[in-house]
C-alpha cells in the first residue's frame, strides 16, 4: 500500500489544508508558525487515503506507521515550541470521534450514512492542533471555527446520501442534524451569516424529490457541497477573525 498520494476525495484533501490554514490565521501564528503547520498539514494530506485504507481493512501495521507519521508531525512541533499542553483538548476531541466512528463502522457497516458523514468529521481536525504546531495557546475560536467546518462537513455528507437513488436516506435527517450548530450564536451572534446558506439548503432539501444515481452527477453534487461548505469556511472565519 502506497503511504503518501493524493486524496481521492479532493473535498477532503482540501478541506485538510484549509483547516490548518484556518487555525493558523485564528491562532496568530508567525512566519515560523505558518511554515511548520502546513508543512505538517502537508503530511497528513499526502498520508489521508493511506491512514484511512489502514483503519477500513484494519491493517495493524500500516495504522501504526500512519498514527506514528502524524503522531511525530504534531508532536516534535509541540515539543519545539514547549505548547504540548496544547494537545490536551485536540487529542480528546480527536479520540472521541474514532470513538464513534469505529462505533458505528463495525455496527451499522461502512456504507451507512452515519459512518460515512461521521468519517467527514475528521478532515477539519487539523485546525484543532494549529495553535499547538504553531506555538501559541489554544483558543475558543479555534474550537468554534473547527465545530463548524467539521460539523457541516459531516452535515453536507449526510444531505449528499439523501439525494442518491440507492441510499432512501430521509431527508429531514440532515436538517434535524444540523439545528444544534445554532448554538454557535450564544458565542458569536454574528455567526448567523455562516449558518444561513446551510440552513435554507436543507429547508429545500425537504421539498426536493429529484434523485441522482449516475457517477457523474454524484461528483457534481459532491463539489456543490464541497463549495457550500468553502462558502461556510471564508465566512466563519471573516466573523471570528474580525470581530
Amino acid at each position: 500500500m502506497k503511504i503518501f498520494k493524493v486524496p481521492r476525495e479532493p473535498g477532503a484533501g482540501g478541506t485538510i489544508i484549509l483547516a490548518m490554514i484556518g487555525g493558523l490565521l485564528l491562532s496568530g501564528a508567525d512566519l515560523r508558525g505558518w511554515l511548520i503547520g502546513l508543512a505538517v498539514a502537508l503530511l497528513t494530506f499526502f498520508t489521508f487515503d493511506y491512514a484511512f485504507d489502514s483503519y477500513r481493512a484494519w491493517k495493524m501495521k500500516d495504522m501504526a506507521i500512519a498514527l506514528g507519521l502524524n503522531g511525530l508531525a504534531y508532536l516534535l512541533p509541540a515539543l519545539y515550541w514547549g505548547t504540548v499542553n496544547e494537545l490536551l483538548i485536540p487529542l480528546t476531541i480527536v479520540g472521541v470521534l474514532f470513538t464513534l466512528h469505529f462505533a458505528f463502522s463495525r455496527a451499522k457497516g461502512w456504507k451507512n450514512p452515519v459512518t460515512y458523514a461521521l468519517g467527514n468529521l475528521l478532515p477539519a481536525v487539523p485546525a484543532l492542533f494549529a495553535p499547538a504546531v504553531a506555538g501559541k495557546p489554544f483558543t475558543d475560536r479555534v474550537l468554534v471555527f473547527w465545530f463548524l467546518l467539521a460539523y457541516y462537513g459531516a452535515i453536507g455528507a449526510a444531505y449528499v446520501e439523501t439525494k442518491l437513488a440507492f441510499r432512501k436516506f430521509p431527508r429531514k435527517y440532515p436538517l434535524m442534524a444540523w439545528l444544534p450548530a445554532f448554538i454557535v450564536l450564544l458565542y458569536n451572534p454574528y455567526l448567523v451569516v455562516a449558518l444561513i446558506e446551510p440552513t435554507v439548503r436543507l429547508v429545500r432539501n425537504l421539498k426536493d424529490t429529484t434523485y441522482v444515481a449516475r457517477i457523474e452527477d454524484i461528483k457534481k453534487l459532491g463539489w456543490s457541497v464541497f463549495r457550500s461548505v468553502m462558502l461556510l469556511y471564508v465566512l466563519t472565519l471573516a466573523v471570528l477573525y474580525l470581530t
